[in-house]
């Protein structure tokens, strides 16, 4: 694996060297999710895998952790919230194909032959925060 997660690769090339990518992205380099949180302190590990199934589709895999600072919706204190997800995506190149298999897998469609690996990792993180963040303390009455 390399050290370090590109901004953008090229899909193809990916794909067919098997290209794997490991590293931390600082919260501060994705505004978005920073947007979302308590400050800008910390980073998000990722680990990205880019293959090609048994059946001979374009995939890409990892993983997502990181520690990051939410408000609790019952108390209203800042906590550390660990996120911790996994992703598994076929990579499409049209939105008819991509329409066409979202009742089957979570496809990602590709424009450009251009992976966005920054951008897909701050979208995981986004979509796996919770809607009503509650602290331990909180979560536990």
């Amino acid at each position: 694996m390399k050290d370090g997660i590109p901004q953008r690769v090229k899909a193809s090339t990916s794909v067919t060297r098997g290209s794997a990518w490991s590293g931390a992205i600082p919260i501060a380099r994705l505004p978005r999710l920073a947007a979302s949180l308590t400050g800008l302190d910390g980073e998000l590990q990722a680990e990205l895998h880019a293959s090609c199934d048994l059946a001979g589709a374009a995939t890409l895999k990892g993983r997502i952790s990181g520690a990051l600072g939410l408000v609790c919706q019952t108390c209203m204190k800042p906590f550390s919230w660990p996120l911790q997800t996994q992703l598994e995506l076929r990579l499409v190149s049209s939105e008819a194909e991509e329409k066409r298999l979202l009742h089957d897998c979570e496809p990602l469609l590709v424009e450009d032959d251009s992976l966005h690996l920054h951008a897909l990792v701050e979208e995981e993180a986004l979509l796996a925060l919770p809607i009503a963040p509650r602290c331990a303390a909180c979560a536990g009455e």
